[in-house]
């Protein structure tokens, strides 16, 4: 057993359990440039039916777009942040559906278009861990405590994510969205999680930036939800979460 001290909270831990995008690594760095990505994709779409954007589009995957077009904020309660890839393309493919394009043709269309952006963002987009995130990682290790990563997005994108990073190798598990029936807030990816570690969900942490992430620990029954909020976009923590940080140095492990 670990002893993990973070904010006054304590708890006796045997493994910790991360949200991917804005836990691991900086939202923007990864998911800007996908984003901006995506909506240029929708509007060429929607232009071969006559149609257009709606007015401030961000709205449709949860981003703000600044004046030269460029995604630099996300709505951390929106669809980028807390829904799944299947949801947003559900979203994006009701537009085309309003334009006239049958269901099955549209969502094979904006499907496309993901899969684009999936594919150029590997490329593209330099990925930026939080800070302090590997030492912490290193830390972890040191102390034989095994780590899993539960992500609202998909299993193998995820995974290149985390190759290009350099931190694939911390963990002896990654579970997206796709490898459980239900995806957060619902407790499926923390018990998954905890089966491929050998750990029961009382005995883990779960470390996560979104509301999601602490409702799916808590329903999960987790030993222990860390909220990080190193953008310092929330004066308080949620209500599902134990504990709120702005960085990995206040998260004390001993033996």
């Amino acid at each position: 057993m670990v002893q993990m001290n973070v904010g006054g909270c304590s708890a006796q831990v045997r493994g910790i359990l991360f949200d991917k995008d804005g836990t691991l690594l900086q939202f923007i760095s990864l998911w800007g440039w996908w984003a901006e990505t995506v909506l240029s994709g929708l509007e060429r779409e929607l232009k071969k039916e006559g149609g257009e954007l709606p007015e401030q589009p961000g709205y449709i995957l949860g981003v703000y777009i600044e004046e030269d077009g460029s995604v630099r904020k996300h709505d951390r309660q929106g669809p980028l942040a807390m829904g799944s890839p299947s949801q947003m393309i559900g979203i994006a493919t009701y537009l085309l559906y309003k334009e006239g394009v049958p269901w099955n043709e549209a969502v094979q269309r904006v499907t496309e278009v993901f899969e684009y952006a999936n594919d150029q963002v590997l490329e593209r987009a330099n990925i930026v861990p939080i800070s302090g995130v590997v030492p912490f990682l290193e830390r972890c290790r040191e102390l034989s405590l095994p780590m899993a990563v539960v992500t609202a997005d998909d299993k193998r994108p995820s995974e290149q994510h985390l190759e290009k990073m350099g931190i694939r190798h911390y963990f002896a598990a990654v579970i997206g969205d796709d490898c459980v029936e239900h995806g957060k807030p619902y407790p499926d990816m923390v018990e998954l999680a905890c089966r491929e570690l050998g750990l029961q969900p009382h005995e883990v942490a779960v470390i996560g930036d979104s509301v999601g992430d602490m409702e799916m620990g808590h329903s999960a029954g987790s030993a222990l939800q860390v909220f990080i909020d190193e953008e310092r976009q929330f004066d308080a923590k949620p209500a599902k979460a134990d504990v709120m940080i702005r960085a990995y140095d206040e998260i004390e492990l001993t033996l």
